[in-house]
Protein backbone atom coordinates (compact mmCIF):
# COMPACT_ATOMS: atom_id res chain seq x y z
CA UNK A 1 0.00 0.00 0.00
CA UNK A 2 3.12 2.42 1.06
CA UNK A 3 4.28 2.12 -2.82
CA UNK A 4 0.78 2.19 -4.25
CA UNK A 5 0.02 5.95 -2.36
CA UNK A 6 4.10 6.78 -3.20
CA UNK A 7 3.38 6.71 -6.80
CA UNK A 8 -0.03 8.42 -6.53
CA UNK A 9 1.10 11.99 -4.15
CA UNK A 10 4.11 12.20 -5.46
CA UNK A 11 2.74 14.44 -8.23
CA UNK A 12 0.61 16.48 -5.85
CA UNK A 13 2.53 17.10 -2.73
CA UNK A 14 6.34 16.96 -1.60
CA UNK A 15 7.28 13.67 -1.19
CA UNK A 16 10.07 11.92 1.00
CA UNK A 17 10.52 8.26 1.02
CA UNK A 18 11.72 7.63 4.55
CA UNK A 19 13.44 4.53 5.73
CA UNK A 20 16.12 3.05 8.00
CA UNK A 21 16.92 1.72 4.56
CA UNK A 22 18.46 4.60 2.33
CA UNK A 23 19.02 2.61 -0.15
CA UNK A 24 15.97 0.50 -0.60
CA UNK A 25 14.30 4.16 0.28
CA UNK A 26 16.39 5.74 -2.90
CA UNK A 27 14.93 3.05 -5.04
CA UNK A 28 11.15 3.80 -4.52
CA UNK A 29 11.65 7.38 -4.35
CA UNK A 30 13.35 7.54 -8.32
CA UNK A 31 10.68 5.55 -9.50
CA UNK A 32 7.65 7.53 -7.63
CA UNK A 33 9.06 11.15 -8.27
CA UNK A 34 10.18 11.75 -4.47
CA UNK A 35 12.73 12.54 -2.42
CA UNK A 36 14.33 9.95 -0.10
CA UNK A 37 16.10 10.13 3.56
CA UNK A 38 16.38 7.95 6.61
CA UNK A 39 13.53 8.24 9.69
CA UNK A 40 14.92 12.66 10.20
CA UNK A 41 13.22 13.12 7.03
CA UNK A 42 10.33 13.60 9.02
CA UNK A 43 11.34 16.00 11.10
CA UNK A 44 10.19 18.72 8.73
CA UNK A 45 6.75 16.56 7.22
CA UNK A 46 3.70 17.74 8.09
CA UNK A 47 1.95 14.78 7.69
CA UNK A 48 4.47 11.03 7.74
CA UNK A 49 2.13 7.87 5.99
CA UNK A 50 3.47 4.67 8.12
CA UNK A 51 3.56 1.60 5.68
CA UNK A 52 4.88 -1.16 7.31
CA UNK A 53 3.89 -4.69 8.35
CA UNK A 54 1.45 -4.34 11.54
CA UNK A 55 3.39 -5.99 14.20
CA UNK A 56 6.32 -2.98 13.50
CA UNK A 57 3.36 0.10 13.71
CA UNK A 58 3.43 0.58 17.30
CA UNK A 59 7.29 0.36 17.59
CA UNK A 60 8.06 2.44 14.31
CA UNK A 61 5.00 5.05 14.77
CA UNK A 62 6.56 5.54 18.76
CA UNK A 63 10.27 6.49 16.89
CA UNK A 64 8.82 8.03 14.19
CA UNK A 65 6.16 10.51 16.60
CA UNK A 66 9.19 11.61 18.56
CA UNK A 67 11.21 13.59 15.61
CA UNK A 68 7.74 14.95 14.38
CA UNK A 69 6.89 18.91 14.73
CA UNK A 70 4.19 19.95 16.86
CA UNK A 71 0.71 19.64 15.17
CA UNK A 72 1.91 17.49 12.67
CA UNK A 73 -0.74 14.01 11.43
CA UNK A 74 0.51 10.92 11.22
CA UNK A 75 -1.73 8.05 9.54
CA UNK A 76 -0.88 4.72 9.49
CA UNK A 77 -2.20 2.14 6.83
CA UNK A 78 -3.03 -0.87 8.93
CA UNK A 79 -6.02 -3.33 7.19
CA UNK A 80 -6.91 -3.79 11.01
CA UNK A 81 -8.10 -1.20 12.96
CA UNK A 82 -9.41 -2.00 16.59
CA UNK A 83 -6.98 -2.85 19.24
CA UNK A 84 -4.30 -1.72 17.00
CA UNK A 85 -5.03 2.44 16.76
CA UNK A 86 -5.60 2.58 20.63
CA UNK A 87 -2.10 1.40 21.39
CA UNK A 88 -0.70 3.97 18.54
CA UNK A 89 -2.66 6.87 19.31
CA UNK A 90 -2.08 6.32 23.28
CA UNK A 91 2.15 6.50 22.51
CA UNK A 92 1.62 9.26 20.25
CA UNK A 93 3.09 12.91 22.05
CA UNK A 94 -0.08 15.16 22.97
CA UNK A 95 1.08 17.59 20.57
CA UNK A 96 0.58 15.07 16.85
CA UNK A 97 -2.89 14.34 15.37
CA UNK A 98 -3.50 10.80 14.39
CA UNK A 99 -5.85 9.40 11.45
CA UNK A 100 -6.10 5.64 10.31
CA UNK A 101 -6.04 4.72 6.52
CA UNK A 102 -6.78 2.24 4.34
CA UNK A 103 -6.23 2.08 0.65
CA UNK A 104 -8.24 -0.58 -0.80
CA UNK A 105 -6.13 -1.12 -3.58
CA UNK A 106 -2.79 -2.90 -4.83
CA UNK A 107 -1.72 -1.15 -7.64
CA UNK A 108 -1.65 2.84 -8.62
CA UNK A 109 -3.02 1.53 -11.93
CA UNK A 110 -6.36 0.41 -11.23
CA UNK A 111 -9.36 2.36 -12.25
CA UNK A 112 -11.55 2.47 -9.03
CA UNK A 113 -9.36 3.29 -5.89
CA UNK A 114 -11.29 3.52 -2.42
CA UNK A 115 -9.88 4.16 0.76
CA UNK A 116 -11.40 4.42 4.17
CA UNK A 117 -10.30 6.98 7.16
CA UNK A 118 -10.92 6.14 10.75
CA UNK A 119 -10.52 9.58 12.36
CA UNK A 120 -8.62 8.73 15.84
CA UNK A 121 -7.35 12.14 16.94
CA UNK A 122 -8.11 14.11 13.92
CA UNK A 123 -8.92 17.76 14.49
CA UNK A 124 -8.60 20.14 11.83
CA UNK A 125 -6.48 17.32 9.52
CA UNK A 126 -9.34 15.18 8.25
CA UNK A 127 -10.77 17.53 5.56
CA UNK A 128 -7.04 17.89 4.50
CA UNK A 129 -6.27 14.65 4.05
CA UNK A 130 -9.64 13.48 2.34
CA UNK A 131 -8.72 16.27 -0.39
CA UNK A 132 -5.06 15.69 -0.69
CA UNK A 133 -6.85 11.42 -1.24
CA UNK A 134 -9.15 12.93 -4.02
CA UNK A 135 -6.71 15.06 -5.76
CA UNK A 136 -4.62 11.61 -5.88
CA UNK A 137 -7.49 9.96 -7.73
CA UNK A 138 -8.95 8.26 -4.91
CA UNK A 139 -12.96 8.24 -3.48
CA UNK A 140 -12.40 8.04 0.42
CA UNK A 141 -15.05 6.89 3.06
CA UNK A 142 -14.85 8.06 6.57
CA UNK A 143 -16.23 5.50 9.11
CA UNK A 144 -15.34 4.15 12.65
CA UNK A 145 -12.40 1.72 13.68
CA UNK A 146 -15.24 -0.70 14.63
CA UNK A 147 -17.74 -0.37 11.52
CA UNK A 148 -14.49 -0.78 9.36
CA UNK A 149 -13.75 -4.00 10.74
CA UNK A 150 -17.14 -5.06 10.70
CA UNK A 151 -17.20 -3.96 6.95
CA UNK A 152 -13.71 -5.70 6.17
CA UNK A 153 -15.01 -8.48 7.77
CA UNK A 154 -17.90 -9.38 5.65
CA UNK A 155 -15.51 -7.70 2.34
CA UNK A 156 -11.95 -8.71 2.77
CA UNK A 157 -11.68 -11.76 5.21
CA UNK A 158 -14.79 -13.59 3.59
CA UNK A 159 -13.52 -13.00 0.44
CA UNK A 160 -9.91 -14.14 0.93
CA UNK A 161 -11.09 -17.32 2.92
CA UNK A 162 -13.75 -18.11 0.37
CA UNK A 163 -10.42 -18.12 -2.40
CA UNK A 164 -7.93 -19.98 0.12
CA UNK A 165 -10.90 -22.42 0.73
CA UNK A 166 -11.31 -22.89 -3.33
CA UNK A 167 -7.62 -23.08 -3.09
CA UNK A 168 -7.66 -26.29 -0.86
CA UNK A 169 -10.64 -28.05 -3.18
CA UNK A 170 -8.77 -27.59 -5.99
CA UNK A 171 -5.60 -29.17 -4.07
CA UNK A 172 -7.91 -31.88 -3.18
CA UNK A 173 -9.35 -32.63 -6.20
CA UNK A 174 -5.51 -33.29 -7.92
CA UNK A 175 -4.56 -29.68 -9.08
CA UNK A 176 -1.51 -29.15 -6.56
CA UNK A 177 -0.21 -26.56 -8.96
CA UNK A 178 -2.72 -24.18 -10.47
CA UNK A 179 -1.10 -24.38 -13.73
CA UNK A 180 -2.00 -28.07 -13.84
CA UNK A 181 -5.69 -25.85 -14.47
CA UNK A 182 -4.41 -23.70 -17.74
CA UNK A 183 -6.06 -26.19 -20.13
CA UNK A 184 -9.44 -26.60 -18.89
CA UNK A 185 -9.98 -22.86 -17.69
CA UNK A 186 -13.05 -20.71 -18.37
CA UNK A 187 -12.68 -16.87 -18.54
CA UNK A 188 -14.50 -16.56 -15.40
CA UNK A 189 -12.04 -19.04 -13.32
CA UNK A 190 -9.11 -17.66 -15.34
CA UNK A 191 -9.74 -13.89 -13.56
CA UNK A 192 -10.48 -15.99 -10.37
CA UNK A 193 -6.53 -17.74 -10.37
CA UNK A 194 -5.46 -14.45 -11.01
CA UNK A 195 -6.95 -12.86 -7.54
CA UNK A 196 -5.58 -16.27 -5.57
CA UNK A 197 -2.41 -15.99 -6.89
CA UNK A 198 -2.03 -12.34 -6.15
CA UNK A 199 -3.24 -13.13 -2.24
CA UNK A 200 -0.64 -15.70 -2.33
CA UNK A 201 1.70 -13.24 -2.78
CA UNK A 202 0.95 -11.49 0.23
CA UNK A 203 0.00 -14.34 2.73
CA UNK A 204 1.41 -12.63 5.76
CA UNK A 205 -1.04 -9.62 5.55
CA UNK A 206 -4.11 -11.90 4.35
CA UNK A 207 -3.29 -13.92 7.65
CA UNK A 208 -3.02 -11.44 9.91
CA UNK A 209 -6.62 -9.81 8.97
CA UNK A 210 -7.92 -13.43 9.23
CA UNK A 211 -6.20 -13.38 12.88
CA UNK A 212 -6.66 -9.80 14.69
CA UNK A 213 -9.53 -8.44 12.99
CA UNK A 214 -11.88 -9.34 16.05
CA UNK A 215 -15.10 -9.49 13.56
CA UNK A 216 -13.18 -12.50 11.26
CA UNK A 217 -14.13 -15.46 13.01
CA UNK A 218 -18.21 -14.49 12.98
CA UNK A 219 -17.35 -14.05 8.82
CA UNK A 220 -15.71 -16.97 8.21
CA UNK A 221 -18.64 -19.22 10.34
CA UNK A 222 -21.33 -17.23 8.38
CA UNK A 223 -19.87 -18.02 4.71
CA UNK A 224 -19.41 -21.68 6.39
CA UNK A 225 -22.91 -21.89 7.28
CA UNK A 226 -24.29 -20.58 3.98
CA UNK A 227 -21.61 -22.78 1.84
CA UNK A 228 -23.78 -25.45 4.15
CA UNK A 229 -27.21 -24.39 3.11
CA UNK A 230 -26.61 -24.06 -0.35
CA UNK A 231 -25.03 -27.95 -0.21
CA UNK A 232 -28.26 -28.82 1.55
CA UNK A 233 -30.50 -27.29 -0.91
CA UNK A 234 -28.61 -29.00 -3.86
CA UNK A 235 -28.63 -32.36 -2.41
CA UNK A 236 -32.66 -31.59 -2.20
CA UNK A 237 -33.12 -30.79 -5.46
CA UNK A 238 -30.51 -33.85 -6.80
CA UNK A 239 -32.88 -36.32 -4.68
CA UNK A 240 -35.93 -35.04 -6.05
CA UNK A 241 -34.79 -35.57 -9.42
Amino acid sequence: MGRCLAFLLGKHCDLTICSRDLRKAKALARKAGAKAADYGGCKKKDIVFLAVPTQDLTEVASKVSNLMPAGALLVDLSSVKCGIVEVIERSLPERLYYISAHPLFTSHRVRRKNAMLVPVRAGQWMERLRQLLVVAGMEVKEVGAEEHDIIMAAIQVTHHFSLLSLREALREAGFRDLKELEPFMTHSMAKTIGALRLIESNMETIDMIQEKNKFAQYARQRFIEQAERLDERYRHSSALN
